[in-house]
């Protein structure tokens, strides 16, 4: 009895020196040392059309036993911007033993703008539907995100009557890009009755545009035709003549001020008597930038 008890006990030294020699030798040979991530500079700047693997470009990592790991080196991540057009780039390597190391730069887009608004149609409606769409002819287009028209949001200011035909409808825009860069526009819709709607009016190209301080614009250059009911015709099939029957009110655009400027167009036409007989109007949003 006594040989047995001295057996197990010599055994269960025997394996716990085993297990401990086992597991200092685990805890000599295994790694859990991550990569150093080496950059050329802590900040950069690029335009907005970067890629990933550009983002790369100056950057290296070394690993305690697997020497230059710089082929793992990975963008894991982009932040929100810390300021317009600045965002913080985390980025990571890894080991044979899947060990993580990480670093983090500063990235500024020399080239970068808030996203903007357009409008394809002018922003006219008949008056007593009670579904109208007001977003029907708007979009917004981001440099990072591209289209992001999905993600505009629309809230309702002031409504008042600005004649006998005429409502107005104030309406705020709103759309947040992925960096959380929000734009805000503020336009005055109009409800007409039937017959002013689809009285005829100048066609234009665009019903939006954005521009910076001190840069005018050649407001003429966006007539394109005769507008009626949502339907354009050329001056040619009217009968209209863009140069003396087209007039132009840029009086309250002010290039040196950033805001939102509304030009109105309108259509008249010299009536036999020599009158000029005025018809619709369509208006252009100028954005001037600050």
């Amino acid at each position: 009895m006594r040989r047995l008890r001295i057996f197990i006990v010599l055994f269960s030294l025997s394996v716990f020196a085993v297990y401990a020699i086992n597991s200092i030798q685990e805890r000599m040979t295994s790694d859990y040392v991550p990569p150093v991530i080496h950059a050329e500079y802590d900040a950069i700047q690029s335009s907005v059309a970067v890629t990933d693997q550009e983002l790369l470009t100056g950057m290296t990592a070394s690993d305690n036993l697997d020497g230059d790991v710089s082929d793992s080196l990975v963008v894991v991540s982009k932040s929100k911007f810390i300021f317009r057009g600045m965002r913080r780039i985390k980025y990571a390597a890894f080991d044979k033993n899947n060990n993580v190391g990480v670093y983090e730069r500063m990235l500024t887009y020399t080239d970068y703008v808030s996203p903007h608004f357009s409008l394809s149609q002018p922003l006219r409606f008949v008056d007593g539907n009670s579904d109208v769409d007001y977003l029907k002819n708007v979009s917004a287009y981001d440099c990072l995100d591209g289209d992001i028209s999905k993600q505009i949001m629309i809230t309702y200011g002031e409504n008042r009557r600005i004649s006998d035909t005429t409502k107005s409808q104030t309406i705020n825009l709103q759309v947040t890009n992925s960096a959380g860069d929000t734009a805000t526009l503020q336009l005055e819709a109009l409800r007409q009755d039937y017959t002013s709607y689809n009285q005829y009016a100048p066609s234009l190209s665009e019903y939006l545009v954005y521009t910076g301080i001190g840069q005018p614009l050649t407001l003429s250059s966006y007539v394109n035709g005769v507008w009626t009911g949502n339907t354009v015709r050329t001056f040619a099939d009217t009968g209209y003549d863009p140069n003396t029957d087209v007039s132009i009110d840029s009086s309250s655009v002010n290039y040196n001020a950033p805001g939102v400027y509304p030009v109105p167009f309108q259509l008249s036409r010299l009536k036999n008597d020599g009158v000029r007989e005025y018809l619709g109007t369509n208006t252009l949003f100028v954005v001037v930038e600050g």
